[in-house]
């Protein structure tokens, strides 16, 4: 019996190592012993950020370029909180950046250098690389949000600047070129400037308004004739409009040409137009200027041959100032327009005027200088200029430069002398920068 155990424990432990054994119990899989330097894997946890300790300390290292470290000491409930910044860091961070855009800058102006190819087909190719295309599209952007963000900086800049500019404090002075009327010459922002200021300068810019703007008068002067005299007769009209076409176009073609306007086709043209009551369109409108501002001269060169002591002048049985007017509604020229051709004209005449009588006073010639203010008289008298007129301001700065202040009156004094007329007077001294409001 023993023998028979002993051989079949024998063959079956043969039998067993020499065929491979293909099921295994639960009790047989093998594991590998723990060792000392090998740990099981686990997850790990987040630091807490708010850890109340004595000596805890927090820190976040962002690439050795931003450190941000919180920690409270012993015996103190706020935290402090550190942020640390290398510099080093961030320069050889972006000088690396920018080596590398260089370098994808060169790389994509080699690549776009052969962007057309012909082939061997003589066939057109077009081909670039992937990395020049972002390049390119990268540039447009970058220039596109730096564009956009100067343009947001500017205007924030400029907001800011206006909200904290307090409002600012109006100086008001009479300006004598607007009829006398006070505007504004200065914008005063320092709010201790009224301590400076005399009393009654302060009584007086506190009497007017702060809202003041500044207006260009629209208003025809007052020797401008409110209505024209009207022909009764009955005449063929469309005779004469072909005859005051006919002028016009004479006109024109003269212009047209370098020849001057002659004062026939101006007195010519006025009078089938006064006759009729025809228009006409004088084109382009620089010509139609040019004819209006070549019979305002014609006007004054008539009005300064007649005798100084006239209180009206004739133009073909006309007044001068309703040939004047007449003859601008007649070519479609606006009135506010035409007066302010005249009264420039006069302003004009005047100024060289008053030059030429003080150069004939310095050369002895007492006559001569008086005739050549017996012009600004007569033409005062007919067209004349308005109080505080912004011609006659002009006159008064340039003949300021040009004159000393004891000539300016030496010629005053002689103009009121032979020129009874009141309101001539008052202009003329306007014209001379005599008058102080």
């Amino acid at each position: 019996m023993n023998m028979t155990t002993s051989c079949s424990s024998s063959s079956s432990s043969s039998s067993s190592s020499s065929s491979p054994r293909l099921f295994a119990t639960k009790s047989q899989i093998y594991k590998a012993p723990l060792l000392s330097f090998s740990t099981p894997k686990r997850r790990r946890s987040r630091p807490r950020r708010n850890r109340k300790s004595n000596g805890s300390t927090f820190d976040l290292n962002d690439g050795n370029v931003l450190t941000i470290s919180t920690s409270s000491s012993a015996g103190a409930e706020d935290q402090s909180l550190s942020l640390t910044l290398d510099v080093h860091r961030i320069s050889a961070l972006a000088t690396s950046r920018f080596q590398l855009f260089l370098d994808s800058g060169k790389d994509a102006f080699s690549d776009l250098q052969t962007l057309i190819a012909l082939d061997d087909n003589r066939r057109i190719v077009v081909s670039c690389r992937k990395s020049t295309m972002q390049f390119v599209g990268g540039v447009v952007l970058l220039g596109f949000v730096f564009g956009v963000a100067i343009r947001v900086l500017v205007k924030l800049g400029s907001a800011f600047k206006g909200n904290f500019q307090g409002k600012p404090k109006l100086v008001v002075r009479r300006d004598r070129s607007l009829g006398g009327k006070e505007v504004v010459v200065a914008v005063d922002n320092s709010r201790s400037s009224s301590s400076s200021i005399a009393p009654g300068q302060v009584s007086r810019s506190n009497s007017v308004p702060t809202n003041l703007k500044l207006r260009a008068q629209n208003n025809l002067p007052k020797w401008w004739p409110t209505s024209l005299p009207s022909q009764s007769l009955e005449v063929d009209r469309e005779d004469y409009q072909r005859e005051a076409n006919k002028i016009v176009r004479a006109i024109v073609d003269n212009r047209t040409s370098g020849k001057d306007i002659t004062d026939n086709d101006i007195i010519q043209l006025r009078r089938v137009c006064r006759i009729s009551g025809v228009q006409v369109s004088i084109e382009p409108a620089n010509t139609r200027d040019s004819f209006y501002r070549t019979s305002v001269d014609f006007v004054l060169n008539a009005c300064s041959r007649a005798p100084w002591d006239s209180s009206s002048v004739e133009i073909c049985s006309e007044d001068a100032r309703e040939f004047i007017a007449g003859l601008a509604e007649n070519i479609g020229l606006a009135k506010i327009d035409a007066a302010r051709m005249v009264c420039a004209a006069v302003a004009a005449r005047t100024r060289s005027w008053f030059l030429q009588a003080w150069a004939l006073e310095i050369q002895g010639k007492q006559s001569e200088s008086v005739a050549e203010l017996s012009k600004i008289c007569l033409i005062h008298r007919i067209f004349p200029p308005e109080e505080y007129s912004a011609e006659m301001e002009m006159v008064a700065r340039g003949l300021e430069k040009l004159m000393k202040l004891e000539e300016r009156q030496s010629l005053l004094k002689t103009f009121v002398g032979m020129c009874c007329s009141e309101e001539s007077q008052r202009s003329a001294a306007e014209a001379l920068g005599l008058v102080h409001s």
